[in-house]
Parts: structure tokens; sequence; C-alpha cells
């Protein structure tokens, strides 16, 4: 099997992954959680073989957060469920603020110390990506717009590095971050 069809069946698998975990969390279920785990273990080999460091570091935080969010989902202070919240303010301003100046920073560090052609795009998907994650495992509703955004700067990215299918994925991933979003507010409400 060559390298080619090698990593399509990867990008196929992920892909597969990605949809059923990321329909999980839009009803709020906790099995989410380790499909996202196994969907993000894929997917940083294969970014990592198209220079897409920042993501393939972000696929392996996205593996880390994916058992805290397991965790937090699954262990509520005797709750029966982690309630969905807003963030407040303060928590919001902080949020991008912090996301602002680590992108300036990872991107300086990728124009720097690695062979990327996109360190701007790939720094922010990897930073804001990591805030939405976050975001998402503490079930505040600010996830879905964030996703919502960087899906589709994502599938750009992925377009020219020609990632066809996950590009297609990232596409579908903003769906059903709209559809998360509305559902989350009608649980909100």
């Amino acid at each position: 099997m060559s390298l080619i069809s090698h990593m399509s069946l990867l990008e196929i698998i992920g892909f597969v992954l990605t949809l059923v975990a990321i329909a999980l969390a839009a009803r709020a279920h906790v099995l989410t959680w380790p499909l996202q785990l196994l969907a993000s273990l894929l997917y940083v080999w294969l970014f990592a073989k198209f220079n897409l460091f920042g993501e393939a570091t972000l696929q392996a935080v996205y593996a880390v957060l994916a058992v805290y969010g397991w965790w937090q989902w699954r262990s509520n202070q005797g709750q029966a469920d982690l309630p969905i919240r807003r963030l407040s303010r303060n928590e919001w301003l902080v949020l991008n603020a912090v996301g602002i100046v680590a992108t300036v920073a990872v991107s300086s560090l990728q124009i720097h110390f690695l062979p990327t052609d996109v360190p701007v795009l790939d720094s922010a998907i990897f930073v804001f990506g990591l805030l939405a994650q976050w975001m998402q495992a503490k079930k505040r509703i600010e996830n879905w717009p964030y996703w919502i955004v960087l899906n589709l700067l994502a599938s750009g990215v992925y377009l020219y590095k020609t990632l066809y299918i996950t590009a297609v994925l990232y596409v579908l991933l903003t769906l059903l971050a709209v559809w998360g979003w509305h559902r989350w507010h009608k649980a909100l409400a």
C-alpha cells in the first residue's frame, strides 16, 4: 500500500470518527470524548506528514483534552450532568487576549523554526482550537461560534495542502457546530 493511499485511508477513518464525535458533542453526549481521542491521534500523524505542525500539535493536545473532557463530563461533583453555561464578559476578554498574544508567539516560533508555509493560520487554528476545546470540555456555549470560524479557516488550509477529504470534513464540522450551537441554546434556555 502506498503512502498516499495509506494517508487517504487514515484520513477517511479520521473523517468518520470526527463526524460521529462532533455529532455526539452537539447532543452533549459523553461518548464524544473517546471518539475525539481516537480521531485526534490519527490526525496528529497525518498533519505532521503535511508540515502542519501547529495542527498536529493541536490534535495531540486535543487528545489530552479529550481525556479531560471525558473526566469533566463524568465527574461533575454529584450532578447528573455538567450544565451548559456562558462565559462571563471578563472570561471572554481574557480568553481572546490570551488567544491573540499566543497566536503571535506561536506564529513567530513557526516562522523561525519550522518549515511551514502557513504559519499564521496554522498558529491561529492551533491556539484558538485549544481555547475552543477547553470551552467545550467546560460546556461553555461559546465554544460553538469559535468552532464555526476555526473550521472554515481550517478547511481552506486543508484545501491548500491538498487534504481534500479533511477539507470536506471541516466544512461538515462547521455545519455540525451550527447545529450544536442551536441545540445548546435550546438546552440553556
